[in-house]
């Protein structure tokens, strides 16, 4: 039975590619920067009409300063109430573009296609919603509780999104993210948490031809800091810190007052992550040059995704199921953050890099290899399926 499924599945994803492909151009070419709300409605709208034409109970929520989300929920999640763990997908809608950034296409160019946010992640929303269909029309998606939620706000941290999001996934029994899979079908179960922080330095200041041997100047006793701050840096431990910008003074004849720099950390493990705070903490606290005083202030991250066990056996269906089709697949773990990050600090196994292959994302080259976008929704789908019936069975993360 369940070979007749998967042969439905892929004949039914292969039949829709053209479908597919204009959906794909479609959004595409809908600018929806993180800060262009309009643009991100105009995408919100495109697939809450999809998922109510598929059956789906549809929610749009507004926000004043922020674009939609949209949250569909299955015929089987809305008979099953919230007790029942559900199977989560998760995508975001918004991109990094402006819309006077001068990248507005959607061009061939051999095996790729080239367009803002085609991998990161418009291509993964599409895969999502195709990969849906597909298990609707082979008669899976019937008992399967399924939220999709589709968020407007990632690139910029997710500030009003993650609550929903790990409020979701709490409800859930394992999740799927569509960021893009690597260029060898790399799919993520890991990813480094990030920390952002900023430090800085006050002092007196004054004239700089009146000074003294310990010149109170903020600009070099934050150079003095930033050292410190580098030399926490342990690679081999994938424990990475950058300073990435300063700021600070006013002339070349004022000694200054005020100097301040922005910075952020990336680690493997949340332990990793609490130790660092510990150190930025205790190494601002340190005396520096006589009047001068630092601080150091932590921004909103993102807990890092640890490759557990369970999101490992996610991956393993996954993997089962590219066999059966045929392509590449890879276990990756990624320096870069995304809303998996959120959804594995919820405590639910989450298996990322589920959309189709690309690269270059975040540039005016970014791509999509245009024949990866059947595979990976046809494996999205058999994944998902497999996964629930285990999940259903309680067999889905035994050793």
């Amino acid at each position: 039975m369940r070979a007749e499924v998967f042969r439905q599945i892929r004949r039914n994803v292969a039949e829709r590619e053209g479908e597919m492909l204009a959906l794909l151009e479609r959004i595409v070419r809908m600018n929806s920067h993180s800060a262009n709300h309009d643009g991100i409605n105009a995408v919100a709208g495109v697939f809450a009409t999809q998922l109510e034409a598929l059956g789906f109970a549809v929610e749009v929520r507004t926000r004043h300063h922020s674009g939609n989300m949209v949250l569909g929920r299955s015929p089987a999640r809305m008979a099953a109430g919230s007790r029942t763990p559900q199977v989560l997908l998760v995508g975001h809608m918004d991109t990094v573009f402006p819309v006077d950034a001068g990248f507005d296409c959607f061009r061939r160019e051999g095996r790729n296609i080239i367009g803002p946010g085609i991998i990161d992640m418009k291509g993964g929303l599409v895969t999502a919603l195709f990969a849906l269909m597909a298990l609707d029309d082979a008669g899976e998606l019937g008992d399967m509780p399924v939220t999709f939620v589709l968020n407007p706000d990632e690139e910029i941290g997710s500030p009003w999104s993650r609550e929903c999001i790990e409020e979701e996934a709490r409800r859930s029994g394992c999740a799927f993210v569509f960021e893009c899979s690597g260029l060898l079908g790399e799919t993520v179960t890991g990813r480094k948490g990030r920390m952002p922080f900023t430090f800085s330095v006050s002092g007196p200041g004054g004239h700089s031809g009146a000074t003294g041997m310990h010149k109170p100047s903020a600009i070099v006793e934050l150079a003095r800091r930033i050292v410190t701050v580098e030399g926490l840096n342990e690679p081999y431990r994938g424990l990475s810190v950058n300073v990435g910008v300063i700021e600070g003074g006013t002339g070349p004849n004022v000694v200054p007052e005020q100097a301040t720099a922005y910075a952020e950390a990336r680690y493997m493990e949340e332990a990793d992550g609490d130790t660092l705070r510990a150190a930025l903490e205790n190494a601002m606290l340190r005396p520096g040059i006589p009047g001068t005083v630092c601080r150091v202030e932590f921004g909103s991250g993102r807990p890092a995704m640890e490759p557990t066990r369970e999101n490992r056996a996610l991956f393993g269906v996954a993997g089962v199921m590219a066999a059966r089709l045929g392509i590449p697949i890879g276990e990756d773990f990624r320096g870069g953050v995304s809303d998996a990050n959120f959804i594995a600090r919820a405590g639910c196994p989450v298996l990322d890099g589920m959309g189709p292959s690309g690269a270059r994302d975040h540039s005016h080259d970014e791509y999509m290899v245009a024949d990866s976008l059947v595979p990976r929704t046809q494996l999205a789908a058999m994944t998902m399926t497999e996964c629930w019936r285990l999940l259903a069975r309680g067999r889905l993360f035994d050793d």
